[in-house]
């Protein structure tokens, strides 16, 4: 306690001689007439209240109600206030007793009086009423039965967003002198049209304090500054800027800001905040693409669509796949487990992907348009819903991106030698067995007769009779060996043919009884012997990339004379070449899925997505998973959707079978189903059917030396070698039978058996070649992938209870989006150009915009993600237009178009004014001064690390776990607790879990990951000064300080050291007045305290401490 006391003393001494309060800028003045609501407010109100006071409300207490009940009307803000018949319905000084809150809460009047609301809209409801009604400003509905025509054409013409970009040129100006900067014109003319002019020009310490934390989000060390100070040419600056845009960290500072718009988080929030796993991937691919100053159209394409780009971008070193880890965005949402309403939850993940996806990119609303056409911009429910069928097209997986282009090269090459060598080995073998096979019935009926006679000298007679007929005397004898061991065995003396030997559709196996061939029907959901390419999906290698049909050759270890075995029926395989690929170990902090419990990247087929009428069969052979995945419902913990995951046990017999998955409770919902081997065993999926299976058809045995036989197996020879088409499955069936009995067709020792075998051991030879060469081990990342072509409804009000016309896949259609996407798979590379459009008047007006309001503090256009009527139009809008065709024109460089604003004199200001602008710019709109900017939470504690030399500025890699205090507690709880200062890691790569956010960041207002924030509070509260005086990460820091002062500055004097350090966190030197105070409480402390590294730790407190501290002028 006389410890703290001692530092506020200090402090109240030091405060007294900083230059920070003549510096500060005034609060601005909030006394207004008419409510003013941010944006964030009014687009909670239109994607919140609005659609659910229309549900609910609308019917009896609006304009379009037949009859208005109560003399009450909720369809605007003013009649709100006026109330009904029981007077004002929202009571601004008493919220929670608003006659709107208690009717809903059923305690005075009952509303809506046939069904009461959820718990969660009467929050909403609540929360509004505590905002103060935010409601657009606009004129209350006329009393009509007519609703409000939508039309888009008007909308889009009256709104400048939609307008082309403009080709301006710089204004003339009256100042000639002060800059030929274009940005600086447009400025300038602003600020003399409002008989303004710009501040003086700022010092050089604060330039270089200002531009080391807008490019770097570090301070700079004294060596720095003096550097800058003592380069007196005239690009010093510029080569400053130039040094601060190629460092490493400029791509952490930046990937900072971007994070902030795609609710980046390493959890998925929700009651246990279940892992997001691999989150950090993300992350670091993000530092890395503004590192090496991607250009942003790419970077774009690389979100959407990276999984898809024809030549993805390499990692310089590494050489893995940048472009695919982009796509993670469209994941980094919160996810439900076990929802109750699957579906519900399914527009509730698209809505916020599509919210983020349209706002960061397009700085539009869209989801706005959820539950009705758009209430102010061009943007109908269609609109919304057509970008649906992008994510109901898309597929969530883990992907193996360190080694997914390596293994696609092995994975064609493995390919193309398949191809090559089901040629040779069907050659080869016609040559080993067809000349033969014409004496099957001579052969059959010789051997038959010698077993049955039982002479004593066997091998004398076989000689005898094979000379005698003509045949090979030691296949003879395998033929007589065959059936001794046999005897007994009838079904293995005989082959199982259908009844009618010309049918079409014969057995899949030989001597056994089998599916018939019948085609596809209308239960039919795939069928892997004949489906269409687009319709195999997965999501490596691991069953090659084509299902292998009927009749393909494959090597069989368990045929112990020929390892080769054909099979019997087409299907999806798994390649025994993949068995040995593993998964790099990944960080678990909190990871209850139960589809995380068993490895399944690179591993897994999925059907194409369904409609479930009911249980659904499958034919596998094998072992595997089985997930069907209900409305892209991926969060599987808890009871309640576990019959979605079941596990398939291969049969003793090792043979195919069907297996029904009952899914009947998820009738009329949309599924896919995905298949994962387990281990290194051998799966096979053959066809995947609604219902039961069909009962198999009744066979016919027939006795081997019947002609039919004999037929049977010319014919089957005459079909597989000499016919293109895919043989029937009693060809295969035959010829499988030939394959593991070689002995009956041929010498082992022929010189035709010879290159057989030759062959196959090259073949086995190429591929053991080729599984070396598999990159077997990678580390795994969100991703996005393809899956079916699937469009989705409108959704009448935004129910998924009421789905209205089915909407095909397409761009807002005021952004010349009409037209359809047409082609297979998701269309995202489509939407991604459609995007980057150069016509396309948002992209380029957002990014430049964003990248303005991370300088300023203020965009050109204040609501950085809604450029949309409920938004702020730009105070600069000529200004906008010209910074976005000259990033357009010039390779969409984000690094060029910072410098080129860095340089401006409107940056390089100083934030002090002598000038009386209380009237004419109260709000530095017009920039007559640089903006006075407060760190973010994450500055400020890098700056602790840094100055205390405590920081470790290692990049990249699993992200450091949350330090918990002991305040933070509940469901989800990691169940490791990371260190006090984080490793000394930059703020960028602790771990952020949505239920345990870090208490100093919240104080200093980082965003919560829930959706979009381009544009951060800037709140000022007592919790910020309590964090900076009694955190103990703050003082741990301020300790490591002293010391650090105390080692390293050892043979300085006292002032020396003061210097220094007001130097290292305030860039500044300190007053003679700050000197002398601080020189003096150094004395007084080190009479009291011999330990001199604590006195300076306490005095570098103080310094914390500094309002200053956190300030940029």
């Amino acid at each position: 306690m006389k410890h703290i006391l001692r530092i506020i003393s200090v402090l109240l001494l030091l405060v007294g001689f900083v230059s920070f309060s003549t510096r500060a800028e005034e609060p601005e003045s909030q006394a207004e007439s008419i409510p003013s609501f941010s944006a964030e407010q009014l687009e909670f109100f239109e994607k919140s209240i609005r659609p659910l006071l229309a549900e609910h409300c609308y019917q009896c207490h609006s304009g379009h109600a037949k009859r208005l009940e109560g003399g009450l009307r909720l369809d605007s803000r003013d009649l709100i206030l006026k109330g009904g018949d029981s007077g004002p319905s929202v009571e601004f000084k008493k919220p929670h007793a608003s006659l709107l809150l208690e009717a809903i809460r059923y305690e005075s009047f009952e509303m809506p009086p046939d069904t009461r609301l959820k718990k969660e809209q009467i929050g909403l409801l609540t929360r509004w009423v505590e905002m103060g009604l935010p409601w657009p400003n606009e004129e209350p509905p006329v009393e009509s039965g007519n609703a409000e025509i939508f039309d888009l054409k008007k909308r889009r013409a009256e709104h400048w967003v939609w307008q082309p970009i403009q080709d301006v040129s710089p204004p003339k100006v009256k100042n000639k002198s002060w800059s030929h900067h274009p940005v600086d014109h447009f400025i300038l003319a602003r600020l003399e049209e409002n008989n303004l002019r710009p501040s003086h020009a700022a010092d050089k310490r604060t330039i270089i304090r200002r531009l080391y934390y807008d490019l770097i989000g570090l301070p700079p060390a004294p060596e720095h500054i003096h550097s800058y100070l003592n380069d007196k040419s005239e690009n010093a600056t510029e080569k400053l800027v130039d040094q601060l845009l190629a460092s490493p960290h400029f791509g952490e500072r930046w990937a900072r800001h971007w994070l902030d718009l795609m609710r980046y988080a390493e959890s998925r929030g929700h009651e246990f905040d279940n892992d997001a796993p691999n989150a950090y991937q993300y992350r670091d691919y993000v530092i890395r693409a503004l590192n090496a100053d991607l250009p942003y159209d790419q970077f774009v394409t690389e979100h959407i669509a990276g999984d898809l780009v024809e030549h993805p971008r390499l990692h310089p070193n590494k050489k893995f796949n940048e472009s695919v880890l982009a796509t993670a965005f469209w994941y980094l949402g919160e996810w439900v487990h076990s929802p109750v309403d699957i579906r519900k939850d399914e527009t509730d993940r698209f809505d916020n992907a599509i919210d983020v996806m349209t706002k960061s990119f397009l700085g539009m609303t869209v989801s706005c348009a959820r539950c009705h056409d758009h209430k102010f911009d061009a943007i109908s429910t269609k609109d919304y819903y057509a970008l649906y069928g992008y994510l109901q097209s898309s597929n969530y997986h883990q992907v193996r991106f360190e080694s997914m282009l390596h293994n696609q090269k092995i994975a064609q090459q493995a390919e193309q030698l398949y191809q090559q060598k089901q040629k040779f080995l069907k050659t080869k073998i016609k040559n080993a067995f067809a000349g033969e096979m014409k004496n099957f019935s001579t052969y059959y009926q010789t051997a038959d007769l010698l077993v049955r006679q039982s002479s004593s000298n066997v091998d004398q007679e076989i000689n005898r009779q094979a000379s005698e007929k003509k045949l090979n005397a030691s296949i003879l004898k395998c033929w007589v060996q065959f059936l001794q061991s046999n005897q007994g065995k009838e079904n293995s003396l005989t082959t199982t043919l259908f009844v009618d030997s010309g049918s079409k559709a014969p057995p899949a196996q030989f001597n056994s009884k089998t599916p018939t061939e019948s085609g596809p029907d209308d239960r039919t959901i795939i069928d892997y012997g004949n489906c269409d390419p687009k319709d195999f999906i997965t999501d490596g290698f691991t069953f090659g990339l084509a299902p292998q049909p009927r009749g393909t050759l494959v090597l069989d270890p368990s045929n112990q004379h020929i390892p080769l075995s054909l099979l019997l029926e087409g299907a999806a395989r798994r390649d025994s070449l993949w068995d040995d690929i593993a998964d790099t170990p990944s960080p678990k902090m909190n990871q209850k899925n139960k589809l995380r419990s068993f490895p399944r990247s690179g591993r897994t087929l999925r059907t194409p997505t369904f409609e479930v009428r009911g249980p659904v069969s499958y034919r596998v052979k094998g072992s595997c998973w089985v997930y069907a995945c209900v409305d892209s419902h991926r969060m599987l913990f808890g009871p309640l959707h576990g019959s979605t995951l079941k596990k398939v046990s291969a049969n003793a017999q090792h043979q195919p079978q069907w297996i029904t998955h009952d899914l009947s409770r998820y009738k009329g919902h949309r599924i896919h189903l995905e298949f994962t081997a387990l281990d290194k065993e051998p799966l096979e999926v053959y066809q995947v059917k609604h219902a039961a299976p069909h009962p198999e058809q009744s066979l016919t045995s027939v006795s081997l030396k019947t002609v039919k036989v004999q037929k049977a197996f010319e014919t089957a020879f005459e079909e597989y070698f000499d016919s293109d088409q895919q043989p029937s499955a009693q060809t295969v069936s035959l010829l499988n039978w030939v394959l593991t009995h070689p002995e009956l067709f041929s010498e082992s020792g022929s010189k035709e058996r010879q290159a057989l075998s030759k062959e196959i051991e090259e073949y086995k030879k190429l591929r053991e070649q080729l599984k070396h060469s598999i990159q077997t081990k990678s580390q795994t990342a969100m991703a996005i992938m393809d899956g079916s072509t699937e469009n989705d409804h409108v959704l009448i009000r935004g129910s998924h209870q009421n789905p209205g016309p089915v909407i095909k896949r397409r761009f807002l259609e005021a952004l010349d989006g009409k037209s359809p996407v047409n082609n297979s798979g998701s269309g995202r590379l489509q939407l991604a150009q459609a995007i980057n459009d150069p016509a396309n008047p948002l992209t380029h007006r957002v990014i430049v915009n964003r990248i303005w309001a991370h300088l300023f503090s203020r965009g050109i256009v204040p609501s950085v993600d809604n450029f949309g009527v409920l938004g702020e139009r730009p105070s600069h809008p000529e200004l906008l237009d010209f910074l976005a065709l000259k990033f357009l024109r010039e390779g969409r460089s984000i690094k060029q178009m910072i410098k080129y604003i860095v340089l401006t004199k409107t940056y390089q200001q100083s934030s002090q004014t002598t000038l009386d602008v209380s009237e004419v710019d109260p709000k530095n709109i017009y920039l007559h001064k640089m903006p006075l900017k407060r760190l973010e939470g994450e500055a400020i504690r890098d700056t602790l690390l840094e100055i205390s030399g405590r920081i470790d500025l290692k990049m990249y890699g699993p992200s450091i776990p949350i330090h918990l205090t002991k305040f933070m507690d509940g469901r989800g709880k990691p169940p490791k607790n990371g260190p006090l200062d984080g490793n000394g890691r930059r703020s960028i790569y602790i771990q952020v879990r949505r239920n345990f956010l870090s208490p100093m960041m919240l104080a200093y207002d980082t965003p919560s990951p829930f959706s979009t924030m381009g544009r951060r509070n800037v709140s000022n509260v007592p919790a910020q000064a309590l964090i900076m005086m009694n955190d103990p990460f703050v003082i741990q820091q301020s300790g490591l300080w002293g010391e650090r002062v105390t080692k390293q500055l050892k043979q300085q004097t006292t002032d020396d050291r003061i210097r220094w350090m007001y130097e290292s966190a305030l860039s500044r030197l300190p007053t003679s007045e700050e000197l002398s105070a601080a020189r003096q409480f150094i004395i007084a402390r080190t009479k009291q305290n011999s330990k001199s590294a604590l006195v300076w730790a306490e005095l570098g407190h103080v310094i914390f401490n500094l309002k200053e501290f956190i300030y940029v002028f």
